[in-house]
């Protein structure tokens, strides 16, 4: 029996009988009287968990019954290393801090609250990675942990995550719920915390982008401006104004629209964050391609393409080749498109909903090029298939939209009884629903 163990067992049988609770008691429902005993007889060294289980019951933090200057040594040197990967949750950082999170839950004799916040880290990580549905199962786990410590800071954090990795697995309107909830305990919280306030307000905009509702997107963002301009916090300047700037795209305010970008791309530029340059740069290619600059697309997209190669994640990469086989289509070379088409198809390799809208995009162009060489039957099977896809992401908009290219098609090859379906679905697809939103 070593020493340490003995006055852990000292300690813990101490405050057990201050406490006036029994082994069994104390221990329930989760271990043994025995369990507890062997504690308190010094044979055995309990896992952190379960002294944190008891420490809790007996109403002292579980340091107070450690006396081992290697377990202290250790437990700082973990806490610093959890720090220091939290510090990494940057789309730059994203694959380390996921590395060294896992690395570190691996190891025995972590408490609750280290659990907690390693799952936390890793299901952020997987999140800037775009792999939403691995990021789910990672912060369900740090949900249930933050409830366990009753730490409302952590489970928020938490609930925020999750939300945030149920939109990229492809569930907006799920999203939406769970930000609304979110925001409605933040606004009751004492103090308030604004910093995700913030957050959630510039999220619930992008879930709302998704479902097809840019006006509700542009009031969530108009208010996540204010708030940011009222807390002093410029970081986000840049998320704000790419999503004003793709609401009011939506909304046909090319100018606007264009104001935007550039405000969002000066602010990334600004704060040297690549990955915000590379989005930027393929939206403006987009907006210049509308208005027929192609030229001036091509530069913004090579651009793009030239950082998200370094920066990843893959679908951004996806996304920019999409944009190019767009541009490419609009200026009537067929063999770019194509190739680039294919490229944004074969690079996305993780399966989500930015992925899926990259992939979307790129078989639309296909589509469209199968129907400039006189072969409709593939380009209406490409269709379907993206109308799926936008059918699984809810988005509305983009699903109405292809549909009535799907109608055109048939209407072009003269079956005018499924071009008026396609027609009629397109109608039903993109007229304005119930977006339940607060605005």
């Amino acid at each position: 029996m070593s020493a340490a163990l003995k006055k852990l067992g000292d300690r813990l049988r101490e405050a057990r009988l201050a406490a006036g609770i029994s082994q069994a008691q104390l221990g329930a429902p989760y271990f043994t009287r025995a369990h507890v005993s062997a504690i308190e007889l010094g044979k055995i060294r309990p896992a952190m968990r379960s002294l944190e289980h008891m420490a809790r019951k007996l109403g002292k933090p579980a340091s107070y019954f450690l006396d081992d200057a290697e377990t202290e040594r250790s437990r700082k040197e973990r806490e610093l290393e959890i720090g220091s990967i939290g510090g990494l949750l940057t789309f730059a950082g994203a694959p380390e801090a996921l590395r060294r999170a896992e690395r570190l839950l691996d190891a025995e004799d972590l408490s609750v609250r280290e659990t907690c916040r390693l799952r936390l880290y890793a299901g952020s990580a997987l999140n800037l990675l775009h792999r939403g549905r691995e990021a789910t199962a990672a912060l369900a786990v740090a949900q249930r942990l933050a409830g366990e410590l009753r730490d409302e800071p952590l489970a928020r954090a938490a609930d925020y995550q999750l939300a945030v990795a149920t939109r990229i697995a492809g569930d907006p309107r799920a999203a939406r719920q769970m930000l609304e909830e979110l925001l409605r305990r933040i606004e009751t919280a004492r103090p308030p915390d604004q910093l995700l306030r913030l957050r959630i307000l510039i999220t619930l905009g992008g879930c709302a982008q998704d479902l097809g509702e840019p006006q509700a997107a542009t009031s969530y963002y108009q208010r996540a401006l204010e708030w940011s301009n009222e807390i002093g916090d410029l970081a986000r300047i840049s998320f704000i104004h790419q999503g004003l700037g793709n609401a009011y795209r939506a909304l046909g305010d090319q100018d606007a629209a264009a104001g935007h970008y550039q405000k969002a791309l000066a602010s990334a530029e600004l704060g040297k964050d690549l990955v915000g340059v590379l989005i930027m740069r393929n939206a403006l290619a987009v907006l210049a391609a509308d208005a027929g600059r192609i030229e001036a697309a091509y530069e913004h997209v090579a651009r793009a393409i030239e950082i998200a190669k370094v920066s990843g994640p893959a679908a951004y990469l996806a996304h920019c080749y999409a944009t190019r086989a767009e541009v490419a289509l609009k200026a009537k070379d067929a063999a770019l498109a194509r190739s680039s088409a294919e490229a944004a198809i074969s690079t996305t390799d993780e399966r989500g909903a930015d992925a899926d809208r990259a992939v979307a995009t790129a078989m639309l162009v296909l589509a469209e090029l199968d129907l400039r060489e006189g072969q409709p039957a593939r380009a209406e099977r490409r269709m379907r298939e993206v109308a799926a896809t936008y059918r699984a992401l809810d988005a509305r908009a983009e699903l109405g939209d292809v549909l009535m290219r799907l109608s055109r098609s048939a209407k072009k090859r003269g079956d005018l009884r499924i071009a008026e379906r396609y027609a009629t679905q397109a109608y039903a697809a993109s007229k304005p629903g119930s977006a339940n939103v607060e605005v």
